[in-house]
């Protein structure tokens, strides 16, 4: 089996490790944040996993060269978290 290590793996392992801190933490960890509010970052932890791997699994697929799958990936999550930064800005403000 060839394995690559991309940006979108790394993202899926934090995203996974961030989910079962939420987990399986201790209460101290989440600083007594609500249930609830905890329950939906669990949530988008294992929607962020989901995503990301899929994504790798498509840009492994049509990308073969890995420095140009490097690249890719890491504009790919740049403009993401620019695009939830932006978003983010424009929700508080309205």
């Amino acid at each position: 089996m060839n394995f690559k290590l991309t940006p979108l793996n790394i993202v899926t392992a934090l995203s996974l490790v961030m989910a079962g801190l939420l987990i399986f933490g201790k209460p101290e960890i989440s600083n007594g944040i609500d249930h609830q509010v905890n329950g939906l970052w669990i949530a988008v932890c294992f929607l962020a996993v989901v995503i990301s791997f899929l994504s790798d699994q498509i840009f492994r697929k049509f990308i073969p060269s890995t420095l140009n799958l490097w690249v890719i990936e890491c504009a790919f999550i740049i403009f993401t978290l620019v695009f939830v930064f932006i978003l983010k800005l424009s929700v508080l403000n309205s």
